[in-house]
């Protein structure tokens, strides 16, 4: 077995499911024009595949159970490229819409089950390059998604923001084929059970609430807001319920709040990915509204964050092993705070090099947020809980991405032009929460 070309398989798989959000991030007012729809419809692009990201991965433990992890990464890796495809055959909204749903599924196993099965092909002695080679490659789509995506609408078609996928998505496919073995799947008795019941009840609570607040701005009184919004409190009050008091496995278990400093991780990672992907979707309107950008110039802002979290994602987690993920955390969501506040004041007339320059020192200082935060979970919980932490952990943050992007719409339909200030306020205001619950987090290792 060649473990060197395996890896790379795997990193490439990795490496196209965090891409495509960075790439399409860049699209929503082309694709709003392209199909003369106002843009609360097309953040449902962006919150489509997030959500069914969210969905696939609590299904990700049994199925690699039931079936082997090369066969769940290469299902992934299929549904991935048939949503591709038929997103290139979409005629409206509604339809792309479907399609992301599709492709963000198979998305949503492909990063974790290339993660897990980098980690099985290596050696102990290896483990930390492979898992390295992994992060960086995933560290890089920040950057490289907005200049890809511009590059790719200079075209004039859409499109081909999705048919980029196929050529590496089939080098991909035929090098796990040829380089990463298959294993046996556990015996029937030891197979964890999926929470399909858990997994109805929390998607289509969070679905109820995130369509409440994308329509509220527009729509604050009608009854289909006010419907959505109570049945989805509704069912994610039947979840929380479901989760205490089932036997199995829940597909988000909250039994682990009661874990010590467990509760404060969750809360971390929830705020960073509604921030993270907040921003990395409002950018490129910021682009477009403020300065007047267009195709490869509009992913200007979200690639100088991208450098930014280049380099402190890939040393913060380096740095929390010696200090902890307190202070490391604390630091950088007080600087932070301060960056997206003076960028909410100053967005009417800020000079784009001052805004780029900002958003590099963004990057620098909010990356050192999450590593941190997910090498402390592994020191909360023992090893037998480890990994539904660590599902729950990716699940929340897809959660609170999807209402991030879902707030961009609420706040352009109610503020109209003034829709930065509020946002990024918003923004700045949950950095300064991450900011006071970095004391909760697990104090210094060892």
């Amino acid at each position: 077995m060649r473990t060197g070309p395996a890896l790379v398989a795997l990193a490439g798989a990795a490496l196209l499911a965090v891409l495509d959000g960075t790439v399409v991030a860049v699209a929503l007012a082309p694709l709003a024009d392209a199909f003369s729809a106002p843009l609360t419809t097309v953040v449902w692009v962006t919150i489509a595949y997030l959500l069914a990201a969210a969905t696939a991965l609590p299904l990700l433990g049994w199925a690699s159970a039931r079936f082997g992890g090369r066969a769940v990464f290469l299902a992934g890796l299929g549904l991935f490229l048939l949503g591709s495809l038929l997103c290139t055959l979409a005629r409206s909204p509604g339809m792309l819409i479907g399609f992301r749903v599709l492709q963000g599924f198979g998305g949503g196993l492909l990063e974790p089950s290339a993660m897990t099965l980098s980690a099985a092909l290596a050696t102990r002695e290896s483990m930390g390059r492979a898992l390295g080679v992994m992060s960086t490659v995933v560290n890089v789509a920040p950057a490289a998604g907005p200049i890809l995506g511009g590059l790719l609408l200079e075209t004039g078609h859409w499109q081909w923001l999705f048919a980029v996928n196929f050529p590496l998505g089939l080098l991909v496919g035929a090098a796990t084929l040829a380089y990463v073995p298959a294993r046996r799947p556990d015996p029937a008795p030891t197979r964890p059970g999926a929470d399909l019941r858990g997994l109805v009840l929390l998607t289509a609570g969070y679905l109820g609430v995130l369509f409440a607040v994308n329509r509220a701005g527009a729509h604050p009184g009608d009854w289909p807001v006010l419907a959505a919004a109570a049945g989805g409190i509704v069912l994610l009050a039947a979840y929380v319920r479901h989760a205490f008091t089932t036997t199995a496995t829940p597909a988000l278990d909250l039994r682990l709040l009661r874990r010590p400093g467990f509760a404060a991780s969750i809360a971390v990672m929830s705020l960073v990915g509604l921030v993270m992907y907040g921003q990395t979707t409002a950018l490129p309107v910021v682009g477009l509204d403020q300065h007047g950008l267009h195709g490869l110039d509009q992913g200007l802002l979200v690639c100088a964050l991208g450098l930014g979290l280049l380099v402190s994602m890939t040393t913060g987690g380096r740095i929390s092993d010696r200090l902890g993920a307190r202070s490391l955390v604390r630091a950088g969501a007080g600087a932070t705070t301060v960056l997206l506040a003076t960028f909410a004041a100053t967005a009417e007339h800020i000079p784009l090099a001052a805004a780029c320059a900002l958003f590099v020192a963004v990057g620098l200082s909010f990356g050192l947020t999450a590593s941190p935060t997910v090498a402390s979970l592994y020191r909360t919980l023992p090893p037998v809980e480890q990994p539904q932490g660590t599902t729950s952990i990716f699940m929340a943050v897809q959660l609170a991405a999807s209402l991030g992007v879902a707030l961009l719409s609420l706040l352009q339909s109610r503020a109209g032009t003034d829709w930065v200030t509020p946002l990024f306020a918003l923004f700045a205001a949950a950095a300064a929460g991450i900011g006071l619950l970095a004391g909760r987090l697990p104090g210094r290792p060892g």
